[in-house]
């Protein structure tokens, strides 16, 4: 059942001026996905007005437009199917609290640095029947569009958040209200627009502020922990890590080629649980111990969350290992990038077996604001420290990872243009380099694109 019934429902509860009282289909803010008795929001972004799309989006069925109050062509300023307002944004937002209001099942949600997305498809692959957020739905739109896609079948709804800028957190976990807050780890992200890792600190920990009282925070161990605690009283703690002062925390791990076995070791547990996934790195280790405490305090089924881990497959670009030309291996890890994820990955590259030599290939890092090039150049230092044998750097800044590398570090200037003429160069260089048995670690920003060079031919 919706959470929201129709649009009638919908009206009401947002006090808007409109007498529609039809179905609702789904929620959309393009109305070229607008399908009958689909709710459009005409949102307001700094290069366009929705409210222009007001028509589009009733010829295209839709039973209710919200968008900015002004005037309309006296065709859709008529119909019963339009509801002006102040803001839609706002709306879209309170619509969505609305829901979560009415949503009577375990919520939980996540932020951190690093580690969301894969620990939000751990525990969303893990939980039978459960709702997660779609793709990158973590922010201040995508987040409301994914609460009110849900509905009261699903009992355990899980919930990513992402940050850029002081509030953020704040305003997406006061819409979802969570009975489980996880953050995943501090780390140098989104350094331009929180400044330094005090900034991302503070905008990670707003989530504390709006778990339910008597509701459980799950974070990771270490320095932050006392900070965290002083936060709330009325709310439990949980910690993840990779040393025993945890509430959770691994033992005798295994990692080779197909994966990663450990076991869970807890004080919470009647014994330890033995995990075996393909996913590598210590920080899919701590991704999974969060995952977990999630599952166990919801009281969902353990097993069921053992075995999903044993097939899971993370999302395309995340640290995916598979076979690439002329028998070299590829580690293609180019979703994203910071320094924490990047230095995650070279451990991982480190630890790879190989015949052949550890390359590392890697693009820009964006949005660390004045700490660019200081961080690019810890990069080439960290790769240089784990071994790694060459260090391929494109873009702009990696310029500095490749000096501090040193040795076998090159250099390709990103000099814009459409692809494959942006990477040829780096292109021809790496399969001039590159012999039997070598593994190589893509990585970069989104901007960078690194994945491009996968489909091109070698």
């Amino acid at each position: 059942m919706k959470l929201i019934k129709n649009t009638k429902d919908l009206v009401t509860s947002l006090k808007l001026d409109c007498n529609s009282d039809l179905p609702i289909r789904d929620f959309q803010i393009d109305s070229r996905k607008v399908r009958k008795n689909s709710v459009f929001f005409g949102l307001t972004g700094s290069k366009e007005d929705g409210s222009i799309y007001a028509e589009d989006a009733i010829q295209n069925g839709a039973s209710l437009v919200i968008v900015k109050g002004k005037k309309l062509s006296n065709l859709t300023a008529q119909s019963s199917s339009i509801a002006l307002v102040r803001s839609p944004e706002k709306s879209l937002i309170r619509a969505a609290e609305i829901a979560m209001y009415r949503y009577k099942g375990c919520v939980i949600g996540i932020t951190g640095s690093n580690g969301k997305t894969t620990t939000k498809n751990i525990i969303h692959s893990g939980i039978n029947s459960s709702f997660a957020t779609f793709e990158n739905y973590n922010n201040e739109i995508g987040l409301p569009l994914c609460a009110l896609s849900l509905n009261t079948k699903h009992k355990i709804a899980v919930f990513e958040m992402g940050a850029a800028k002081k509030g953020d957190i704040d305003l997406l976990s006061n819409i979802v209200k969570p009975n489980i807050g996880i953050i995943t780890n501090i780390g140098h992200s989104h350094l331009a627009g929180l400044d330094s890792l005090s900034g991302v600190l503070e905008v990670k920990s707003e989530l504390l502020n709006h778990i339910k009282i008597g509701g459980l925070a799950i974070l990771p161990d270490g320095d932050h922990i006392t900070h965290w605690k002083n936060i709330r009283d009325d709310i439990r703690f949980y910690t993840f890590g990779l040393k025993s002062s945890a509430s959770f925390f691994p033992s005798r791990v295994i990692t080779n080629r197909n994966g990663t076995s450990f076991f869970i070791e807890s004080e919470h547990l009647a014994k330890r649980i033995k995990v075996k996934t393909p996913l590598l790195g210590d920080h899919n280790i701590l991704n999974i111990l969060a995952s977990f405490a999630a599952v166990y305090e919801s009281k969902s089924n353990i097993e069921f969350f053992l075995e999903s881990l044993k097939n899971f497959k993370n999302s395309s670009g995340r640290l995916e290992l598979r076979p690439w030309i002329s028998g070299w291996k590829l580690i293609n890890d180019s979703y994203n990038a910071n320094p924490d994820s990047v230095k995650a990955a070279i451990e991982v590259l480190s630890k790879f077996k190989t015949k052949g030599k550890k390359i590392l290939v890697i693009g820009d890092m964006k949005e660390l604001g004045r700490f660019r090039k200081k961080l690019h150049k810890e990069i080439g230092d960290y790769a240089k420290m784990y071994g790694i044998d060459m260090l391929i750097g494109f873009g702009d800044l990696t310029r500095h990872t490749v000096s501090s590398f040193g040795g076998e570090g090159f250099f390709f200037e990103n000099k814009g243009g459409e692809y494959p003429e942006n990477k040829r160069e780096l292109h021809d260089f790496l399969q001039s380099k590159l012999s039997k048995g070598d593994a190589v670690l893509l990585k970069g920003s989104r901007a960078m694109k690194m994945e491009e060079l996968i489909g091109w031919p070698f």
